[in-house]
């Protein structure tokens, strides 16, 4: 007799008594159903958090962006070098208002309605000068 005691103990002791072969199986699935819930919400704060920084990387970046010249500013006069292409200058300054063209060179105008802003002479697409009475910037070429 003393062996039925020892088993009857023993599966007590390991949660055995009373277990049905489906009470395993129903515990796994309610587990499993769980941690799908769990892992569904995770990647949803996931994707939330993640949309969150691409926002403010893009408003990061926008702000870093520098205020881009033109020919209405002083820096954007500074920003026109010697030895520039035509396409250059038009990045930095835009498009003028009025170009003169005698052979090889070439006149960008900027100007106001009224009064002129600038020039810069272009000579075989290369920046010869740069004079803007406004913003006190003329550069010439050293001779």
């Amino acid at each position: 007799m003393p062996r039925i005691v020892l088993l009857v103990y023993l599966g007590a002791a390991l949660g055995l008594s009373g277990q049905t072969p489906d009470t395993p199986a129903a515990e796994s699935a309610q587990e499993i159903a769980r941690l799908k819930r769990t892992v569904a919400d995770q990647e949803r704060r996931l994707a939330s958090l993640e949309r969150t920084v691409r926002s403010l990387q893009a408003t990061a970046v926008a702000a870093a962006r520098p205020v881009r010249p033109s020919w209405r500013n002083a820096e954007g006069w500074a920003a026109v070098k010697l030895g520039m292409s035509r396409d250059q200058v038009v990045e930095i300054l835009g498009e003028p208002k009025l170009t003169d063209i005698v052979i090889d060179r070439q006149t960008l105008s900027y100007k106001d309605a009224a009064e002129p802003v600038g020039n810069v002479v272009i000579v075989d697409d290369r920046v010869a000068q740069v004079s803007s009475p406004r913003f006190q910037i003329f550069i010439t070429p050293a001779k």
